[in-house]
């Protein structure tokens, strides 16, 4: 049986046959465990811009990643911290931070974030916070109400995104919600995405975008 010298220098410690199996599970391991954490992060910042653009399943993934990556780190700490090769308090912060990191990851954390600064940004503006719900009903009917409430310096930039909304409801809401505050189908018969780009100079024009286009 393989044997390792403790750090007090005590002699030689004869390695348990679990911990030798765990030490070697997580040397065959070790790759996945790097791409998982890589492939976590990539996805997290991905969910992490605009919730209205992202597919649905993008929130779920990035917990899961983690979550696998997670896993094999914990078997590979313990693993270590059991060979003694491994301070036992810095294994255990480390894993309890990562548990940490997975419970922000979760979608319902994520989202109760993410309304708390929509609703910062906004100012109390429910339409404004409305158009970058999760549910595209609620982004069509916010979308909508902007173009009744008449202020285009207020509504104009975020409708002009919703004009890229993966839903058809939220751009065709955003669309007419712009020629009322227009006051003419300044881009009649085009697409959304040519229609945002017609309407992106007129809107800078009237000073009603938040930044030049």
């Amino acid at each position: 049986m393989a044997e390792l010298t403790t750090a007090s220098g005590q002699g030689p410690v004869r390695r348990a046959p679990r911990v030798q199996a765990s030490l070697a599970f997580v040397q065959r391991v070790r790759p996945a465990l790097y791409a998982l954490l890589v492939g976590s992060a990539l996805v997290s910042f991905w969910a992490g811009s605009d919730g209205a653009r992202m597919p649905t399943w993008v929130s779920g993934v990035a917990p899961l990643l983690f979550g696998a990556f997670l896993l094999i780190f914990s078997v590979y700490r313990f693993a270590l911290i059991r060979a003694r090769h491994y301070p036992a308090a810095t294994g255990l912060f480390q894993i309890g931070l990562g548990a940490l990191v997975f419970v922000l990851l979760l979608p319902g954390t994520r989202h109760a974030i993410s309304t708390r600064a929509r609703v910062e940004e906004s100012g109390g503006d429910d339409a404004l916070e409305l158009m970058s719900s999760l549910d595209p009903r609620v982004r069509a009917l916010a979308a909508e109400v902007a173009g009744e409430r008449g202020s285009g310096a207020r509504y104009a930039s975020a409708l002009l995104d919703r004009l890229s909304d993966p839903d058809p409801r939220v751009r065709t809401a955003a669309r007419a919600s712009l020629t009322k505050l227009l006051g003419s189908d300044v881009a009649a018969g085009v697409s959304d995405e040519a229609a945002a780009a017609k309407l992106r100079p007129e809107l800078a024009s009237r000073g009603w975008l938040r930044s030049p286009p």
